[in-house]
């Protein structure tokens, strides 16, 4: 169980930083200025476990480009950035669970949105803010996310119940946070998993 906690953690940690330092260079790259430093997630040697880091950070990109056409989310993501200090992260975790419901679909959409904070904050020209914001989501996850994970079996687990995952379900059609069409589920995730999960069965 140590084990599988430990991988468990160790590939939020991979996911959580990798959609940070996503947002955070393509910012900085259109801003020609130097990215904010940012901590390196632990390498994950084994390939079945590389293989299922690379399929969720298509997942969270699906959702994210969901979430990006939703103006109500970017409204809330820009309010804030005018926060300007840790509080901003305490925000939007109580936006993402503001009923302390749990589900695989809720913790993606928090890495994206912490993501998409921290670039926001680098172009309001607020860097310093964005190591401190990525500590927070990570302490965060490990103490409130990483056990419900845990209990279910693992991170492995996510893609089924990503591939019917529907924002109104979860936010409502008049929610701060998200308002998209009713009945959004995510086909591409079924599409996406059923193949990595036939390509972590042959990975060497």
């Amino acid at each position: 169980m140590a084990c599988e906690a430990s991988l468990d953690d160790q590939i939020g940690e991979a996911l959580l930083i990798g959609v940070v330092r996503h947002e955070v260079m393509s910012v900085a790259a259109e801003m020609h200025a130097a990215p904010p430093a940012l901590p390196e997630a632990r390498p994950i040697s084994n390939c079945q476990d590389q293989k299922l880091v690379e399929q969720l950070a298509k997942t969270i990109k699906v959702i994210g480009d969901r979430l990006d056409q939703d103006k109500s989310f970017n409204d809330m993501i820009d309010g804030l950035v005018k926060v300007a200090d840790k509080r901003s992260f305490w925000e939007l975790v109580e936006k993402v669970f503001t009923d302390g419901q749990i589900n695989w679909g809720r913790i993606i959409v928090l890495f994206y949105s912490v993501g998409k904070l921290s670039g926001k904050m680098v172009l309001a020209r607020f860097p310093t803010i964005v190591s401190d914001i990525l500590i927070l989501s990570l302490d965060y996850f490990r103490r409130n996310l990483l056990e419900w994970i845990r209990r279910m079996g693992g991170w492995i687990n996510s893609i089924s119940s990503l591939a019917h995952y529907s924002f109104e379900r979860d936010f409502g059609s008049s929610s701060s946070l998200i308002s998209l069409s009713s009945g959004v589920l995510f086909i591409s995730g079924v599409l996406l998993g059923g193949f990595i999960v036939w390509r972590l069965n042959r990975c060497a």
